[in-house]
């Protein structure tokens, strides 16, 4: 099963993934528009730019597991409901085990890893777990526990499976970044034209 966007064809373990991380930035993206109404720049920049350098993270970063271990961390640190950590945990797991056999992993224990990788790695665990912390700013539930998985499941993924379909790196790129750029706008313009702001905090 696939999706055909033109001569793309994206397979719907892909689809699942690149849909998770929409949603966070759809997230973001609405959390932006809210911290500009309130007149918080600087937490709104420093959003924007953490979304904006995640999009050039993701996809190469080798610490999606890291991440997803923060956002297990971050769910039970913000909640201190070890229900909702394990329904994180479970459903990244899940996801991680629908998509596994869309990756390619050839442990290599003499590889050394380059600076752009480890900073990759350090700015995707980031994005996660301000992700995860925004999410949280609403009463949690099974529901949002089960949606900041999907997204640790996703982010651990989806490096690995957009180089798995065999794309040009430019192809990547330009795929991912619609991706979360669109998600932003849409959740930055729902926010702007529907709701009334409240403050939230970042951290």
């Amino acid at each position: 099963m696939a999706l055909k966007l033109g001569r793309l064809e994206i397979g719907y373990r892909l689809l699942i993934s690149l849909t998770a991380i929409a949603i966070a930035y759809g997230w973001v993206g609405a959390q932006l528009c809210t911290l500009l109404r309130l007149g918080d720049y600087l937490s709104a920049g420093f959003l924007l730019m953490l979304a904006v350098v995640a999009i050039f993270a993701i996809p190469q970063s080798l610490g999606g597991l890291f991440a997803a271990i923060a956002a297990v961390i971050t769910v039970y640190w913000q909640t201190s409901n070890i229900t909702y950590s394990l329904i994180t945990a479970g459903v990244c797991l899940g996801l991680y085990l629908l998509g596994f056999q869309d990756v390619r992993y050839e442990p290599d224990a003499e590889k050394k890893l380059s600076i752009i990788e480890v900073v990759a790695t350090l700015i995707t665990i980031g994005f996660t777990v301000q992700t995860t912390l925004l999410i949280l700013q609403t009463p949690s539930s099974w529901l949002t526990s089960a949606a900041i998985g999907a997204i640790a499941g996703a982010i651990t993924l989806v490096g690995k499976q957009l180089i798995y379909i065999d794309l040009p790196q430019k192809t990547i790129w330009k795929l991912f970044g619609s991706v979360t750029i669109s998600s932003l706008a849409i959740g930055f313009a729902i926010v702007a034209i529907f709701f009334i702001p409240k403050p939230y905090n970042l951290m």
